[in-house]
């Protein structure tokens, strides 16, 4: 059984790694205000990561989330939180992650009014295509990633020695402090791990900065990668 090292942005451990937290987050009270008094009548929902229900649930502003005629999630737990919050019937596209969200709303012929409510290093290319289709876009910053200025040392240490054998990523913005945490520019200045992320998009990217292909599983899902990478 392989051990592997999760980096996460934020959020709760995942049986089966070691969690190692890269930022704290910090809501951001003006990109709260604008969502909780958006008008959802008739409108659509897209919600791209976990963190931004949390924010906006303990914010007290997702209230009016259960009112928006159609809401797409990003992936599995992200429809699972909007569960949690009040928000039946999510759609979660295949693939994962802004492709999927983007396919999906021009299989459906969609259009009007779209509330998008973000990290503050949330990808703008996605709103600023739905807004070239002609959706009436709105995409406020809700929270901003504030990166650790200090990370677990056992955990780098633990992974500089090469005991763990696979690399969970949460997200690029938790690799990249990690990387700096370790003095590394990518792959070739770490210990021989495999690596894996959630969704294809995050894999495409990954790849694209000279990482190998990275383990990727089916469903979204955190659980499902560390299942993989424990026996890849």
């Amino acid at each position: 059984m392989r051990r592997v090292l999760l980096l996460r942005p934020a959020g709760d451990p995942v049986p089966g790694a070691d969690l190692l937290v890269t930022h704290r987050i910090v809501p951001a009270p003006f990109g709260i205000a604008a969502t909780r008094t958006w008008d959802p009548a008739g409108a659509i929902l897209v919600v791209s990561s976990r963190v931004t229900v949390d924010v906006l649930r303990e914010a007290g502003a997702a209230g009016s989330l259960p009112s928006f005629r159609l809401v797409l999630a990003a992936g599995a737990g992200t429809s699972a939180a909007l569960e949690a919050a009040g928000v039946k019937g999510a759609v979660s596209p295949v693939p994962p992650g802004a492709v999927g969200i983007l396919a999906e709303l021009a299989r459906r012929g969609e259009a009007g009014r779209l509330l998008w409510p973000r990290g503050s290093d949330a990808d703008e290319a996605p709103a600023v295509e739905l807004s070239a289709r002609g959706f009436d876009v709105t995409a406020p910053v809700v929270y901003v990633k504030e990166p650790l200025p200090r990370l677990d040392a056992g955990a780098l240490a633990a992974f500089r020695a090469g005991r763990y054998d696979a690399l969970a990523i949460g997200s690029l913005a938790a690799l990249d402090v990690f990387l700096e945490a370790l003095g590394a520019e990518g792959p070739a200045d770490l210990p021989p791990v495999r690596f894996g992320v959630v969704g294809p998009e995050t894999a495409r990217l990954l790849v694209a900065r000279g990482f190998p292909d990275p383990v990727v599983p089916r469903r979204p899902l955190l659980t499902d990668l560390i299942a993989l990478l424990k026996e890849a």
